[in-house]
């Protein structure tokens, strides 16, 4: 009897902590989420419709919801962005090693993989002769261009010219620069104190959104893109970025529940072929990236353990698919796909042992963080509640560590991200 009072007693304090368990900030104390297959997902998205596109072909998908999966893919990709740039400047607030940082993420593999497409890629299947491919001054000013994220309507001299989607070299570098955007806007906001404010990243986020309804003038333009994007489509990514960092800032009170996510993603179906299936659908798809992250198995980063290879598939797999199209002439999407992955695979895999890994070790040593905190000052009212409930001393970079505390020993307890 004695033992069945005390489990009674008990339940109330284990309902709270499941409760608290889904809470997107308890999640965040515990490095382990699947973002990495959610990246290779959303890459191979882009991939699969571009197989459509490069085909001349109308994809299904598109056909259905007036969304490409390539459009689903990118908004993912910005939601993750969102979340993990505000993460990111709480935890290290200062423009140059978070510049540092986002450079050493972008700029490497995306240099080498221009000079791929330039030296490799675009002799290969130029109609032009060599000589005249090599001294054409669009050649050189394309690789110095998208090697500085200048990578809209990006033109080889004479390659892909007979294609089916003649001429596009790399389509999907043109949301590069809107990410660099993006990032930018969230280190301003967080120098201004801003990426902490949850009102001002909500109004932020709502301007933002609204801005892709019927009840917008911007609404009647059409979405979607190729070889450049427009700008319905970039303020959806914009929007989509904003609403990641918002979820950061209130992670303290944001439930990760599997029902909102059925309710927000029925509603994205139920404004399918309307003016509001962008604005429900980046709404929808945020919420859904942030519980499919942190709420599905462990097991699933096994497909991942070998490294992020997201980044390479997606800065390889436009040209590759090109090539498949100028090989094979009138090749069906779904054939395309089958040999266009594989070989994009072993591309990304290359870019993450030999480029990217490499790069971002060097962020240790050019943007080390600091041995304290970098700032100690009044906590925001979601840090105040969630220090209140932890029992642990602070040690996020937000917080003054304890007295006596070394810089080491607070780096070991910092939640990783």
């Amino acid at each position: 009897m004695l033992s069945r009072l005390h489990e009674l007693r008990r339940r109330p304090g284990r309902t709270q902590q499941e409760a608290s368990g889904a809470r997107l900030e308890h999640r965040l104390r515990d490095r382990r989420n699947n973002f990495d297959v959610l990246r290779v997902l959303a890459a191979s998205f882009v991939l699969f419709s571009h197989s459509y596109a490069l085909t001349a072909h109308a994809e299904p998908f598109a056909d259905i919801t007036g969304w490409t999966l390539g459009e689903l893919g990118v908004v993912m990709f910005f939601a993750m962005s969102g979340f993990l740039i505000a993460k990111s400047w709480s935890e290290q607030p200062h423009w140059t090693p978070f510049a540092v940082k986002r450079g050493l993420r972008l700029i490497p593999a995306l240099v080498v993989a221009v000079s791929v497409v330039v030296l490799v890629v675009g002799p290969t299947f130029t109609v032009l002769p060599l000589g005249s491919y090599f001294t054409d001054p669009l050649t050189w000013t394309y690789l110095l261009r998208c090697s500085f994220l200048i990578t809209i309507f990006g033109k080889l001299p004479g390659v892909f010219a007979t294609n089916p989607y003649p001429d596009a070299v790399n389509g999907s570098l043109w949301t590069l620069p809107v990410e660099a955007c993006c990032y930018a806007m969230a280190a301003a906001l967080g120098s201004l104190g801003l990426l902490r404010r949850s009102k001002v990243l909500l109004a932020l986020a709502v301007l933002l959104v609204l801005a892709v309804t019927p009840l917008s003038p911007m609404s009647l333009a059409p979405a979607g893109g190729t070889t450049s994007g427009n700008l319905p489509l970039v303020v959806m990514l914009v929007a989509t970025f904003a609403l990641g960092s918002l979820a950061y800032s209130v992670r303290a009170r944001l439930h990760l529940s599997w029902a909102i996510t059925a309710a927000l993603v029925a509603l994205w179906i139920a404004t399918w072929g309307s003016g509001w299936a962008r604005a429900t659908g980046i709404v929808g798809v945020t919420f859904a990236v942030l519980v499919v992250a942190f709420r599905t198995p462990a097991g699933l980063r096994r497909l991942t353990a070998h490294g992020d290879v997201s980044y390479g598939i997606y800065i390889y797999a436009f040209p590759v698919q090109q090539s498949v199209a100028a090989i094979w002439g009138g090749i069906d999407p779904l054939p395309m796909t089958a040999v266009a992955f594989p070989v994009t695979y072993a591309l990304a895999f290359l870019s993450w042992r030999l480029v990217e890994r490499p790069a971002l070790g060097l962020k240790r040593r050019v943007a080390p963080r600091a041995s304290e905190p970098a700032r100690c000052g009044p906590l925001s009212p979601s840090d105040q509640r969630s220090l209140s409930a932890r029992r642990t001393p602070p040690t996020s970079v937000t917080e003054c560590p304890p007295a006596g505390t070394s810089g080491r020993r607070a780096r070991a307890r910092r939640p990783g991200g």
